[in-house]
């Protein structure tokens, strides 16, 4: 059987191909008359559009890769993710991107594989969690792909990322235990390898520095972000006789929160005999009791301007490398 075709449709309803065309594909309306007679010999002669085609015709989806290396775990172990994410998804979307997510724990070279063949179909990578070994970011280079760090690189003169002031945001939770009359103040970072860390360290000692202090590394230790890990090392800190902190500032509310189980499993009350500030700004801040004295800086916020420069680097919009810092916000509760 021979396959019907626009032009035997045209001939049978005693129209040109164009007003065929014009009907079955919607982009411009003929008169009420001239429609019917279309639609009836498209019936009558039983015609099937060429999938193919109205495939090709198609434009192919604008799409953003949030890429987000884990040390370890899920998405959901860490609830900065969720908002970071959904910030990012959120003026992705309103400028017609699409976002995928990618996540690569540690060790899993099938996601990394799976990361590098997306550069094959999207517009643009947001990459997270920057380490000292840089194999992802050199692979954007290497293929050509935009990107933005959300995270402060090592070369921030040629470069575009999105950051919260991390060294700023350290000192602030310092400054605010130093001013309550704190000196023995415990701090516990993220690992060492992240370059955050060492952000995050400086804030640590320019506070001490500003208010005449001696750093001690000894009351400084690098920890993952894990509530459990962060208990067990808060049970041996307290078990020690050369640490007699009287506060402690982590990294995030999971950190905290693992802090905060240890005192209350030795009876130490918050904050009258330890006083404990965190970082980030999660839902775990308001969660359980006490609740926690933090500095927020917004990580909704912080992946909503990713994904805006990252949109205004592909549409060459900005062009010269640039950064966008958000600052942290002091949010005082129970645990200070």
């Amino acid at each position: 059987m021979n396959k019907v075709t626009i032009a035997d449709i045209a001939r049978h309803a005693g129209v040109s191909k164009a007003a065929v065309s014009y009907v079955l594909s919607g982009k411009k309306q003929l008169s009420a008359e001239v429609e019917k007679r279309i639609l009836e010999s498209v019936s009558t002669l039983g015609y099937t559009p060429p999938t193919v085609a109205a495939r090709l015709s198609r434009k192919p989806p604008k799409i953003i890769n949030f890429c987000l290396p884990l040390e370890a775990g899920t998405i959901s172990d860490d609830p900065y993710y969720i908002p970071l994410f959904e910030g990012a998804m959120e003026y992705a979307a309103s400028q017609g991107y699409h976002t995928m997510l990618t996540r690569i724990t540690e060790g899993d070279e099938t996601a990394k594989e799976l990361f590098y063949r997306s550069f094959d179909f999207v517009n643009g990578v947001i990459l997270c969690n920057l380490q000292r070994e840089n194999l992802l970011e050199q692979a954007l280079v290497d293929h050509g792909v935009p990107y933005v760090v959300n995270g402060t690189p090592e070369n921030i003169d040629t470069q575009f990322y999105v950051d919260a002031d991390i060294e700023g945001i350290a000192y602030q939770a310092m400054v605010h235990l130093l001013k309550k009359g704190h000196r023995r103040i415990y701090t516990i970072n993220l690992p060492e390898h992240l370059l955050q860390s060492q952000q995050r360290l400086n804030g640590f000692k320019l506070a001490y520095q500003d208010y005449d202090l001696e750093w001690n590394e000894s009351m400084h230790t690098f920890c993952n972000v894990n509530m459990e890990d962060t208990y067990r090392h808060m049970t041996q800190l307290l078990d020690r006789k050369d640490i007699q902190a009287t506060a402690v500032v982590t990294s995030n509310e999971i950190q905290a929160r693992g802090v905060i189980k240890a005192l209350q499993e030795r009876q130490i009350q918050i904050p009258q005999q330890m006083a404990v500030v965190s970082m980030g700004g999660s839902s775990l801040s308001v969660i359980g009791h006490p609740k926690l004295t933090t500095i927020d800086f917004s990580p909704r916020k912080i992946g909503y301007e990713s994904a805006r420069m990252l949109i205004e680097v592909m549409q060459r919009k900005r062009i010269r490398p640039s950064h966008i810092i958000v600052p942290g916000k002091l949010i005082e509760r129970e645990s200070t």
